[in-house]
């Protein structure tokens, strides 16, 4: 009997090891920016700077650019990365969209 518990506690170990390496998915979000016009060339710059801003693109029509952020968490987004970029002297406004 005490055999199979050895066995059993080999396994389980195992188990909740290969679980501990499993990461969670990052979350990622959009930040739609406004700018003045001549500032946007330095908001792309100043944006792809910041760690979690994985993809910066310039538009044309009620934004001026739109980045793609990313974070271990909402809270994580919410707190750290969008808090970066709305302090960043180059940028006016944002509007930020959180996928689930």
């Amino acid at each position: 009997m005490a055999s199979i518990f050895a066995d059993l506690g080999v396994h389980i170990s195992a188990i909740s090891s290969e679980s501990e390496k499993v990461q969670r998915p990052k979350r990622n979000a959009f930040v739609f920016i406004t700018t003045d016009p001549e500032s946007s060339k330095v908001a792309v710059e100043d944006l792809r700077k910041l760690e979690g801003v994985k993809e910066v693109y310039l538009s044309h029509g009620a934004y001026d650019i739109i980045a793609k952020v990313s974070g271990e968490s909402l809270d994580h987004l919410r707190e750290s990365v969008i808090k970066q970029i709305k302090n960043l002297s180059s940028i006016n406004s944002t509007l930020t969209l959180m996928l689930v």
